[in-house]
């Protein structure tokens, strides 16, 4: 924090602050704070009016065009078109691609700068704006952000931010009605607990990955909405969330300002919810995280927007124990191992993965930018430094969690208002066959020829090594492994033998059906002969 007051008697920037944006000159500033705190304010209704008084110039960055067109607005609104630039990233980055000329700026304004860490993950040019804000030696740079702890105490163990700069608010946690931790394992338990005893509360759970999603969808079923992104790799989780034709999933709807929300009680998502849609819906009473990247899972708790004073939520957080976290460590080590060679002995490097099988362990490697040329050469490959910087905070901070535990490394970075009253939650785990959960899920659905792929890639998760995806074969199955406990098989023909074929023209939601006179079967219960 800054060193220069005790912020704690403070609510705004512009208070803690104070003058002493006035003395700043060609230096990198951290504005550390949530919803709430002024940083807006400040960066426009203050140091703007006084650059514009100066006729001197800001760029203000932003992650998403939804944050630059409200940005712009307010610069409209405040007379400062002429003294204060707003941009993206993303379009920063083209620029410099393009080796277009990037004018002179007497500040930078870096806002949500959590992109530079959180988005390295699945964007390969952030290092690209990174650099440029970082390298800036005439230009006084504010990093802004409410959830980029680790980022920021990043910059300030490297010194590329002195602490004297370090300017934070705490979040306003006041809209927290508690938060708890939980087990893996309690998942279930946790989610039935509130659907069972409460009657509108609606419930998001971000998962820690696609085949989470899958696994809750086989136990849950059409009682969710599923959320995932556009570019996710696999297909069954894209059909799942409802992506077709590039079109946005239908479970997020819009229908006014104070109203962005999804229409059943559970939302399952990965942390792509966290990347600019804000939900507002009171009856959203419940966020559950199992996202163990620090700043991501802030972001994640934040997605609910508070309405008012009255508008209450309650935070659940999955506790890792320490095989979990060696997980995340291995998988951290493995994209670093290859980059730390290469950076340290090109020549053992190329040894090691010149030739051979290890060559194509390059190629998919997630923080070199480049393939791996061709065998018997020496190839020119890059590094993204943003995500080798990304992986290299990632191991710093799975390796404290694992030897002080998941627990009290939380305790010890979370804001105060947030942890203090911090519980455990119980719940009464049940042993839970997850392929009869599955079964379940699809029963009297239509199931075409597509679905019974995925039908029998379920049948094989449980060690059932089917030749064939025929309706027989599958029937077979039940029987071997649940026929005393399990009611339903698959039909493919009503009882006279009539094949079911679909032929509704219109689904339900007024949309062609785009299975219209496909062929189809049914799971459901045994019928008598």
């Amino acid at each position: 924090m800054s060193s220069n007051s005790n912020q704690r008697e403070y609510k705004y920037f512009s208070d803690i602050i104070g003058d002493s944006y006035k003395e700043w000159m060609n230096t990198k500033i951290i504005l550390d704070g949530g919803t709430g705190t002024g940083k807006t304010y400040f960066v426009l209704n203050i140091l703007g009016k006084y650059a514009r008084s100066q006729k001197k110039t800001i760029l203000y960055l932003c992650n998403r065009s939804k944050l630059r067109n409200q940005v712009y607005d307010r610069i409209r609104e405040l007379k400062l078109r002429g003294t204060v630039y707003v941009t993206s990233y993303q379009a920063l980055q083209k620029k410099i691609q393009q080796n277009e000329a990037i004018p002179q700026y007497d500040y930078i304004i870096s806002d949500e700068c959590h992109y530079f860490t959180t988005d390295a993950r699945f964007n390969d040019y952030t290092d690209i704006a990174y650099n440029f804000v970082m390298e800036q030696q005439t230009s006084t740079v504010l990093l802004i952000s409410a959830t980029a702890k680790s980022f920021f105490q990043n910059l300030i163990n490297s010194g590329k931010v002195e602490s004297k700069n370090y300017y934070k608010l705490d979040k306003d946690y006041s809209y927290v009605k508690k938060l708890y931790y939980y087990k893996k394992d309690e998942l279930r338990g946790l989610i039935d607990d509130i659907l069972g005893n409460e009657q509108e509360s609606k419930i998001i759970v971000f998962c820690n990955s696609g085949d989470r999603i899958i696994e809750m969808n086989k136990i849950y079923g059409d009682r969710a909405c599923y959320y995932c992104s556009q570019n996710a790799k696999s297909e069954k989780l894209k059909r799942l969330c409802g992506w077709k034709e590039k079109k946005d999933p239908i479970c997020i709807k819009r229908y006014s300002e104070n109203l962005i929300t999804f229409d059943k009680r559970i939302l399952f998502t990965t942390s792509v919810l966290d990347n600019g849609v804000d939900l507002k819906d009171r009856n959203i009473k419940h966020i559950i995280t199992e996202l163990v990247d620090i700043d991501t899972m802030i972001q994640s708790l934040g997605r609910k927007r508070s309405l008012d004073v009255t508008d209450h939520c309650t935070f659940y957080v999955r506790l890792y124990q320490k095989k979990g976290l060696q997980g995340f460590i291995n998988g951290v080590k493995k994209q670093l191992a290859p980059v730390n060679l290469f950076k340290n002995n090109y020549t053992e490097f190329y040894e090691e993965y010149g030739n051979g099988k290890k060559r194509k362990i390059i190629n998919k490697n997630e923080i070199f930018y480049n393939f791996f040329g061709k065998e018997n050469t020496f190839a020119s490959i890059r590094i993204n430094e943003c995500k080798y910087r990304k992986y290299s905070q990632d191991y710093e901070m799975f390796t404290c969690m694992k030897e002080m535990g998941h627990k009290e490394y939380l305790e010890g970075i979370l804001e105060e208002a947030l942890i203090k009253d911090a519980e455990e939650v119980v719940c009464n785990v049940e042993e839970l066959d997850i392929f009869i959960q599955f079964l379940k899920s699809i029963e009297n659905k239509r199931l075409y020829a597509t679905d019974q792929f995925f039908i029998k890639s379920e049948f094989e998760s449980v060690g059932l090594k089917l030749r064939y995806k025929g309706i027989n074969t599958f029937n077979g199955a039940l029987d071997d492994i649940y026929k005393d406990i399990y009611k339903c098989r698959f039909y493919n023909s009503t009882i006279e033998g009539k094949a079911y074929i679909d032929k509704r023209r219109k689904l339900e939601n007024g949309l062609d059906n785009p299975n219209r006179d496909k062929r189809y079967w049914i799971l459901e219960e045994r019928k008598a002969g």
